[in-house]
C-alpha cells in the first residue's frame, strides 16, 4: 500500500512541478518552427535533455502556442510527436509524446532552456536572417535572452516568468 501512496505522489508532483508550460507567441508575418530544448541544469552535464521540434508543422503569423511539457506535446496545435531523450552514460532514444518517461522522474529536474528557431515564407522557403536561438545555447553558460534587429528579420525575446517560460518573437 505504501508503495502505491509513494508512486501517487511522485505522479501529482510531476504533473505539479514539471518543466512547467512554455508561452510561444509568433508576431511574425512568417511560419514558425521551433526546437525547443529542455535539460536539467543543476548539474555539471545537463542530463537529462529533451530536444523535440514542431516542424514540419509551424506556429502560422500571429498565433500562439503553450506547451504544459513534453509528455502529450503532439496533441497540441502544432503537434511535438516524439522528443529525443539525452541520459547519462551517453544513452540516447526517440520517445513518442505518449511516453512516461517524459513526464516522471525527468519532468521534476528539467526545465525549459533553449529554443532553436527558424522562419520560413507562408509561401515556403526560409527567411534571409530568419532563425537563431534564445535560450541558454550551451549547457551551464550564461542566458541569451534576445535575438534580432537588423539585418535579422524579427526580434526574439526569451524569459521565465511566474514560473512560465516565454518565447516571443515579433
Amino acid at each position: 500500500m505504501k508503495k502505491y501512496i509513494s508512486i501517487t505522489l511522485v505522479l501529482i508532483c510531476s504533473f505539479a512541478f514539471g518543466q512547467g508550460k512554455i508561452n510561444i507567441f509568433n508576431y511574425t508575418a512568417y511560419n514558425l518552427s521551433n526546437s525547443l530544448v529542455g535539460y536539467n541544469s543543476s548539474n555539471g552535464n545537463c542530463l537529462p535533455s529533451f530536444n523535440g521540434t514542431n516542424h514540419p508543422v509551424p506556429v502560422p503569423p500571429g498565433a500562439a502556442v503553450t506547451y504544459n511539457g513534453y509528455y502529450q506535446s503532439g496533441l497540441v496545435n502544432p503537434p511535438i510527436p516524439s522528443w529525443t531523450v539525452y541520459t547519462a552514460g551517453g544513452a540516447v532514444t526517440t520517445q513518442a509524446h505518449t511516453n512516461l518517461i517524459l513526464n516522471t522522474p525527468y519532468a521534476t529536474t528539467t526545465s525549459w532552456q533553449l529554443n532553436k528557431f527558424s522562419l520560413h515564407y507562408v509561401s515556403g522557403g526560409g527567411v534571409p536572417y530568419g532563425g537563431g536561438s534564445v535560450g541558454t545555447i550551451v549547457c551551464n553558460t550564461p542566458l541569451v535572452d534576445y535575438e534580432g534587429g537588423a539585418p535579422w528579420a524579427y526580434e526574439a525575446f526569451w524569459f521565465v516568468s511566474g514560473g512560465e517560460t516565454y518565447f516571443i518573437i515579433q
